[in-house]
């Protein structure tokens, strides 16, 4: 669907796609699309709260000032990008990782839940 003015963006692990005007940041998108994506700083760089992974076939939008200061080497390499300062500049997938909130409650509740069962199983 990607022409010169829109992209199409695929939202995981929520499973959602969006239509995005080419331009709009990626964190835009996303509150667009009702994914939730921290940003911490307002949108303003600062925080990294908002750092999706993008796979794409199109030349990447070029990387901010922010994102060349507040990302590492590595994670520039692996497709990381800030969602408030990157772009939407072709169809992608967009990865945003797992809050480590919520992870550590989805952990545990798994923890309880094989625990139940075992007792059940008893």
């Amino acid at each position: 669907m990607s022409n010169s003015f829109k992209s199409t963006l695929h939202f995981q692990p929520h499973d959602k796609t969006i239509v995005a005007r080419n331009g709009t940041t990626i964190l835009a998108a996303a509150r667009h699309a009702k994914v939730m994506l921290q940003s911490k700083c307002g949108g303003r760089g600062a925080c990294t709260a908002c750092k999706v992974q993008i796979r794409t076939e199109a030349q990447p939008a070029p990387l901010s000032r922010m994102e060349k200061h507040m990302l590492s080497e590595q994670m520039l390499k692996d497709g990381y990008r800030l969602g408030c300062q990157c772009v939407v500049n072709g169809d992608a997938e967009v990865i945003v990782p797992e809050d480590p909130l919520r992870r550590t409650i989805r952990l545990q509740l798994e923890a309880a839940r094989r625990e139940a069962e075992e007792k059940k199983e008893k």
